[in-house]
């Protein structure tokens, strides 16, 4: 108990460098690309199991809020394959491991600049498709959106009906 309590205190305490918030970006990165596995392996299973629930999750899926969530799972997957490389480098060649800072600047340097232009490509095309209201259709319904944030209804799919 002495142990885990010094251990708690001293990582509250530790002030960190580049070394340990990188690891912290690539738990956390490695967490999202974890979540958007489950949500992707879920939704798939509806295709076959409830038609209509995969159609308005796919349709839920086109909302800006999701395409945000797309943007950071971009992000999410290439600083952590950015990172794994480094790690995996590092690992191969000890020796490089007091390059640790240079690497690190490395992978960070590397991911803004994939990153930033490709993030502004996707949010662009989030601002675009916000130009005119979502029309769903299903099963020979239509119904239409107030505005891009609008969720489609469940009751056109037939769900909770």
């Amino acid at each position: 108990m002495g142990t885990l309590i010094t251990t708690v205190t001293e990582s509250i305490r530790y002030r960190g460098r580049s070394g340990q918030y990188t690891w912290l970006a690539h738990r956390l990165a490695g967490l999202g690309i974890l979540a958007f596995l489950v949500i992707h392996v879920w939704d798939t299973a509806n295709a076959s199991f409830a038609p209509n629930v995969y159609a308005w999750t796919i349709e839920v899926f086109k909302t800006p809020f999701f395409g945000l969530g797309e943007i950071a799972v971009f992000g999410a997957v290439l600083f952590h394959s950015f990172n794994g490389l480094r790690i995996t480098l590092l690992d191969y060649k000890p020796t490089w491991w007091h390059q640790q800072k240079r690497s690190v600047t490395i992978v960070w340097v590397l991911f803004l600049i994939v990153f930033v232009p490709l993030g502004l490509y996707l949010l662009l095309g989030i601002v675009d498709s916000c130009q005119h209201p979502p029309v769903w259709e299903w099963a020979g319904q239509t119904a239409t959106g107030a505005s891009c944030f609008s969720f489609p209804p469940t009751s056109l799919y037939g769900i909770g009906s």
